[in-house]
């Protein structure tokens, strides 16, 4: 790796107006380890005081963001909101940029917990129904709302999630949609869903608040989304006002978590070649555990941005480390999908305890709060 590649990874990027120290930004983690405890800020902290540019949290359910309903009792949302811009302003502290990554599921209405509501699809399968028009609306706004909300709680981003089989991904995937209306038939069609998502969250936040959409390039299955799909929309996308595409792949765990067995920067090259179509900054994801690895990614210009996601519960300190070239001081994480499979909840309801780690190389993840 030479001098130049790794001041590529360090060298600052901005975007409407936002400044990114560097260009290693934390994906968002799915650990339930929620917004406002003790636990949840030391973990989020460790890593922004390890230098990384820009966090992004948990997604979060567009419902938990814009419905007061959905909590269930009165000014539970407002204090929800007020211990989000809490944990933002101590990453601000610690030198990191935060967004929060929104997405929609399958419920309607969606509540607090997740399970309340009917479940649903954009077409009906076994024990979904097809979600209503009007129903898309709502759900639009929902998405505005919660940018909004996000927005006044300090967030310096919005990552709307696209991808992994959640609801925006299912419209846009011929496997999934099977509608009768404008939201159905050629690419174009479907993704008409995810562009009224798209304006109306733009329209809710402003024209110089940073939006971010998380994509899968592919989805790995015969008859799904595929790189020239996503190509398609990636395009539409940027022409419609999003500013920053997150690349991912797949909609099964084993494919958004590559295992040991797969290459490092096991989709990079999907990164790459949505790169070359659009002219906004993209983020790579995948296995991109060495400094001399993201180096390459960017400096080559296979990607603006890398997202680390696993590697960063494995040695929060990551990037310092490898700002000050101490190489061999890094832990690497090797892709084991054991313990950080897990959510906290999930693993205190396996072994009854709070006291557990989220790495089996980093006894530190998650317990930062107790050490």
């Amino acid at each position: 790796m030479t001098a130049q590649n790794l001041k590529a990874l360090f060298t600052p990027i901005t975007i409407k107006g936002m400044e990114i120290k560097n260009r290693v930004v934390m994906a968002p983690l799915q650990l339930s380890l929620g917004f406002r405890s003790q636990r949840t800020k030391a973990f989020y902290l460790e890593r922004a005081s390890g230098g990384t540019g820009a966090i992004t949290l948990a997604a979060t359910a567009v419902d938990i963001l814009a419905s007061e309903e959905a909590w269930g009792k009165s000014g539970a949302l407002d204090a929800f909101l007020k211990g989000l811009s809490s944990l933002v302003a101590d990453i601000h502290t610690a030198g990191a940029r935060v967004g929060i990554q929104l997405w929609h599921g399958f419920n309607f209405p969606a509540g607090l917990s997740g399970v309340e509501g009917e479940l649903i699809a954009p077409s009906p399968t076994g024990d979904t129904r097809e979600l209503k028009a009007a129903e898309i609306k709502v759900i639009v706004g929902k998405f505005a709302t919660a940018a909004a909300n996000a927005k006044g709680a300090g967030l310096d981003f919005v990552n709307i999630h696209g991808a992994h089989a959640y609801l925006l991904h299912r419209f846009f995937s011929p496997l999934d949609n099977q509608r009768s209306d404008k939201y159905v038939g050629s690419v174009e069609k479907r993704m008409t869903f995810a562009l009224e998502c798209l304006k109306a969250v733009r329209k809710a936040v402003g024209e110089d608040y940073p939006l971010f959409w998380r994509l899968s390039s592919e989805e790995g299955v015969v008859g799904g989304i595929t790189l020239d799909n996503s190509i398609k929309l990636a395009k539409a996308l940027e022409k419609a006002g999003i500013d920053v595409i997150d690349v991912s792949y797949g909609r099964f765990a084993r494919q958004i978590m590559p295992s040991k067995k797969m290459p490092m920067g096991t989709y990079v090259s999907q990164a790459e070649a949505i790169k070359k179509a659009v002219n906004v900054p993209v983020i790579a994801v995948g296995r991109i555990n060495s400094p001399q690895l993201a180096a390459e990614i960017v400096s080559q210009n296979k990607a603006d941005l890398v997202a680390l996601g696993r590697q960063l519960i494995t040695d929060p300190y990551w990037v310092k480390k490898a700002q000050e070239g101490r190489f061999s001081d890094i832990v690497l994480c090797d892709s084991c999908n054991r313990n950080c499979v897990r959510s906290i909840p999930e693993n205190r309801k396996r072994t009854g305890s709070e006291d557990l780690s989220l790495c089996k190389v980093n006894e530190r993840a998650g317990r930062e709060w107790l050490m």
